[in-house]
């Protein structure tokens, strides 16, 4: 578990054996054919298996699992203990062939009978997304096997909606693949056929079987067809509090809008509290969705620029002005461009009106010249002092440096990362810029992680080594400085400054990606110094590496 790419950090013992029997589950039972570790080649398959799935709460369903079905078929009683256990099941690239009627089983066992509520589909099946969602959340009463819901032919109104109690019913009707994306032939889906398949005994099961609730849906390779099923079940879905949706490509702004249309008629369900969305052809979007679901408290956009419309293709849909309120529950916030030039206007109105805003995430904002980010830092510091995590990632803030700083001070950070901000790439006198910060970040006493990857501190790193100097240290519990082209004779000094000012116990230390073969001994005895002192992740080094970082830098 602790590798060069990953430091554990566990708080009881507790904790740990949980973390090795989930990872141990993984290993058994989806490697059935690579054997056991080492250290269990001597214990009983059957008994390794049923002690590691007490702690499983994720599982897999799909293609690639024969052994997993042969294992549930042979021993029913992981079945017993998966329904218990197992909070989120992920169905991945399934093949619909006759067999897999035991991964039909499995998924009505888990999402009917067990506790999951958390539903990953990683498919570009829309059949077969239809299959799964059909009445695992709607309140609608069933008749006759059929979708009753007005919602769900495009209306909605307060009298035709109600809290009625989760639906229940006798069968399971056929799913038939034939002229779908899926291909394969029919399957006869009976819920009391498939959990008279796992019983103990042969008789019937006398009472229907509910039909779960689904609290969580991920749905990976959203294509228009999956996009129209999920706004025809949205409104009614009442279970749900989390919708993440992603695309290969930037999602239509049809698309978009009908997802809105549908959040908006959510009349008589409880609301989402969290949507992620990747990725918006446009920011205006993001003002858009908040005004359908005002509601949200965690939002996560991408957005992305799409290409250009032909001149004789027909005019682009009209994104409508929305009207947000005054202010908005929002508490996370996550913003990621791939535009080459971006407007902050959206992001600037949805910042002044989230005062309850904690955690911050915002990645690529281009800005033409002369604008600057500065507007963006001034806002965050006026607005957002509840802010507890704050993500910067490949945004120009070399002249940004003193309203940085005045961000820092105003609230109470708990994480810190300034990744690929380019700090220092004009500062006249690296190494007092650096100090400035450095002097700021240890007036955090709620600070525990700091990220400033991809900065090219480079010579000026030992300047870090003061966080943890005079009667009030840092408290920092990791710090990555990763990607920085830190050099022997540099991390050698940093060591002497860290070990001469008592570093805390625990510091996980990221040095990862550093040029280590300019000066390896001298390398390798700087990292023997901070050996005691921290929890080190390295990882090797490529000339290659490099080169690769200065033109992303260019």
């Amino acid at each position: 578990m602790n590798s060069f790419n990953h430091a554990v950090d566990f708080t009881s013992v507790e904790t740990v054996r949980h973390e090795v029997m989930r990872l141990l589950f993984q290993r058994v039972f989806y490697s059935v054919d690579r054997g056991l570790p080492r250290a269990a080649s001597n214990v009983d398959p059957s008994l390794l298996l049923q002690a590691s799935a007490m702690s499983a709460d994720y599982l897999i369903l799909g293609n690639g699992c024969k052994d997993f079905e042969r294992r549930i078929s042979e021993w029913r009683p992981l079945l017993k203990i998966l329904e218990e256990r197992v909070k989120r099941v992920c169905i991945s690239e399934p093949t619909w062939r006759s067999e897999t009627i035991t991964t039909w089983c499995v998924i009505h066992r888990l999402l009917d009978h067990g506790v999951a509520t958390e539903l990953v589909f990683h498919s570009p099946c829309p059949t077969i997304l239809a299959r799964l969602l059909q009445r695992r959340g709607s309140h609608q009463p069933e008749q006759d096997g059929e979708l009753q819901s007005p919602c769900l032919q495009g209306g909605c109104s307060e009298s035709q909606c109600g809290n009625a109690p989760p639906c229940k019913r006798e069968k399971m009707e056929t799913v038939s693949m034939e002229g779908s994306s899926c291909g394969g032939p029919t399957l006869p889906l009976v819920p009391r056929f498939l959990c008279r398949r796992f019983s103990q005994v042969d008789s019937p099961v006398k009472e229907a079987c509910p039909r779960g609730r689904i609290h969580y849906l991920e749905v990976r390779h959203c294509k228009p067809e999956s996009f129209k099923i999920l706004t025809s079940v949205l409104p009614t879905f009442s279970s749900l509090r989390s919708l993440t949706l992603y695309s290969i490509t930037s999602f239509s702004k049809k698309d978009v809008l009908d997802l809105a249309s549908a959040l908006r008629r959510r009349c008589c369900a409880s609301p989402i509290t969290h949507l992620n969305v990747g990725a918006l052809p446009e920011a205006k979007l993001i003002a858009v969705l908040l005004e359908s679901s005002p509601s949200l408290k965690s939002l996560h956009v991408d957005i992305q620029a799409v290409v250009q419309s032909l001149p004789s293709s027909p005019a682009p849909l009209r994104t409508p002005e929305p009207q947000l309120p005054a202010e908005l529950p929002l508490e996370e916030l996550t913003v990621q461009v791939s535009e080459l030039s971006s407007d902050l206007s959206v992001l600037m109105s949805v910042l002044r009106r989230s005062p309850h805003l904690t955690s911050l995430s915002v990645a690529g904002i281009r800005l033409p010249p002369p604008l600057r980010l500065d507007q963006l830092l001034s806002t965050l510091t006026e607005c957002n002092r509840r802010l507890r995590k704050l993500h910067l990632k490949d945004l120009k803030l070399f002249d940004c440096l003193p309203e940085v700083l005045k961000l820092l001070r105003s609230c109470s950070l708990e994480e810190l990362d300034l990744i690929d901000c380019r700090l220092l790439e004009r500062s006249k006198d690296k190494d007092y810029s650096l100090q400035m910060l450095v002097d700021t970040l240890k007036t955090l006493p709620s600070l525990h992680t700091l990220r400033l990857t991809r900065n090219r501190l480079a010579g000026s790193v030992h300047a870090l080594a003061e966080l943890f100097s005079g009667p009030r240290p840092s408290s920092l519990k990791r710090l990555d400085i990763s990607f920085n082209f830190i050099q022997a004779a540099d991390l050698m000094e940093f060591a002497d400054r860290l070990e001469a000012f008592h570093s805390p116990p625990g510091l996980i230390l990221d040095l990862r990606r550093n040029p280590v073969h300019f000066d390896r001994d001298t390398w390798e005895a700087a990292t023997l110094k901070l050996r005691p002192l921290t929890l080190l992740q390295e990882e090797g080094w490529s000339p290659r590496l490099m080169m690769a970082d200065h033109v992303s830098n260019m």
